[in-house]
């Protein structure tokens, strides 16, 4: 019954796929079969036919995967087999699909392609559920079928009456799009434009293959001699970064869209290569705000959604609104697209006793430093100072920079030295909690604490030397949760 409405994926996944085979495999290729074109020794043709071999193999298992691989979506659920001699079968109800993915690269849309991504909470393998190659229209019945089962239907009531309680559907708020200053602003706080230097480096060292460059050093020895042609040569040069800082960062944040609606996230960027997410609001665990050292001077931060299932591809980073953010506009931005999260700006800081036993903690990594320095090269010995100096500078930025509160359901933790980070999280999306005592932190009465929520993977947050009677604090707070707790 499944087989006869079964679908695959679009064709255009076996090409696909052989470019990434091509792609992986382009050292071995050039090595095999250009460097060693017509080689008479026996081992390199031993390899050169069992690496063939091995392409074949590789050709024929895309195009047998891709004709065994179908799907199916019935009475909400999507159905999956593939293999052909060993038969996989793989059952998964829309309603845990907790994130939905969306990405079209060049290739996709050269020929009107996409690729859609279902995340679940499971771990592994299974957590995902790709569709590399398909349609647009294909992806849009795919989300369709999604949104349509995320509500399910309550026990004797219809879907018709349910349908006409919630009324028309609410419309998408756009929160933010990037403008000219904006893109301007996050090439250079990225410093994108430094990523220009291996460019070159790699330009001259390909160039040095074909022309004997260094018959010219001399000739570029002389030139440059001239002070009006070095400050033309410098000025080119950073013109030539700046600009491909600037595009760089339009092509990656150019067409940058944070919106939402009464029930999902959509974040969506990308010029040429295109990918959006969404992610349902009552799917977000947490929100994390990070500030690197120049973020900080600049008033700058990024806001991160934590949330139960995967994010898909790491680089993408699907789960990060516009990592360029002034402070205050992220602040807001928190809670506008998430009205159930209060950010309160005022916290409060560690005591003189956590400074104190900063100060005292010993740091192994210097000692054993130290030793490995007096032993191999003392003459070398200021680099410990030096070293030193930095782990207490460290230390003391963190304590400036940690900061603790709790408001009602909410908990808010900040710590970090060079790079800042603020948890906020609700009680209710806590799994966990731990609050630990060294016999060093026994003596000051201090404490460290830490929350555990459901990510993927599990996201830890932890916070040192807070005072006793603030863990005590956190941990009623927490066991209150039982208050929160709502049967069905």
């Amino acid at each position: 019954m499944m087989e006869e409405h079964a679908k695959r994926l679009h064709p255009f996944k076996i090409p696909f796929e052989f470019w990434k085979l091509l792609k992986g495999n382009v050292f071995f290729i050039i090595m095999l079969y250009v460097l060693n074109f017509g080689s008479e020794k026996m081992y390199m043709k031993v390899l050169q036919i069992g690496f063939l071999v091995y392409l074949v193999w590789k050709v024929i298992s895309v195009i047998l995967r891709w004709y065994t691989y179908k799907y199916q979506i019935k009475e909400g659920t999507l159905y999956i087999t593939s293999g052909l001699v060993s038969k996989s079968y793989r059952t998964v109800p829309l309603h845990k699909v907790q994130n939905v993915q969306q990405r079209t690269t060049l290739f996709h849309k050269i020929f009107r392609l996409t690729s859609l991504t279902f995340e679940t909470g499971m771990t592994g393998d299974q957590g995902s559920i790709p569709f590399e190659m398909i349609s647009r229209k294909e992806a849009e019945r795919l989300e369709g079928e999604y949104a349509s089962k995320q509500e399910l239907p309550v026990i004797g009531i219809s879907e018709e009456r349910i349908a006409e309680d919630m009324g028309p559907a609410i419309e998408k708020t756009i929160h933010f799009t990037p403008s000219k200053h904006d893109v301007l602003k996050a090439s250079f706080t990225s410093l994108s434009f430094l990523a220009l230097i291996p460019i070159l480096a790699t330009l001259y060292n390909t160039l040095d293959d074909f022309i004997d460059l260094e018959n010219t050093e001399g000739f570029l020895a002389k030139l440059l001699d001239t002070w009006w042609i070095i400050t033309i040569v410098i000025a080119g040069l950073i013109c030539v970064a700046v600009s491909f800082g600037i595009v760089s960062t339009f092509v990656k944040y150019g067409k940058y869209e944070i919106s939402s609606d009464h029930e999902r996230i959509y974040i969506k960027k990308g010029v040429l290569d295109e990918s959006t997410f969404s992610i349902r609001k009552e799917k977000v665990q947490a929100v994390e705000i990070t500030q690197s050292i120049i973020k900080r001077v600049l008033g700058l931060a990024e806001v991160k959604l934590i949330s139960a299932g995967s994010t898909g591809d790491e680089e993408l980073e699907t789960n990060t609104l516009y990592p360029f953010l002034s402070i205050e506009r992220a602040y807001g931005m928190v809670e506008e697209i998430l009205p159930a999260y209060k950010v309160e700006r005022s916290m409060r800081s560690l005591s003189k006793q956590a400074f104190k036993i900063r100060m005292l903690r010993p740091s192994f990594f210097w000692i054993l430093s130290t030793l490995a320095i007096y032993y191999f090269k003392p003459s070398l010995w200021y680099i410990s100072l030096i070293l030193l100096i930095l782990i207490y500078t460290l230390r003391i930025m963190d304590y400036k920079n940690s900061r603790y509160l709790l408001n009602d359901e909410f908990i808010q933790l900040k710590s970090g030295s060079l790079e800042t980070s603020l948890f906020i999280t609700k009680r209710s999306k806590v799994i966990q909690i731990e609050v630990e005592r060294s016999k060093l932190q026994k003596f000051f009465g201090l404490a460290t604490i830490e929350t555990i929520n459901r990510s993927k993977p599990v996201h830890h947050t932890k916070l040192q030397d807070v005072s006793v009677e603030y863990a005590d604090e956190f941990y009623t707070w927490y066991m209150d949760r039982t208050k929160n707790i709502q049967f069905e």
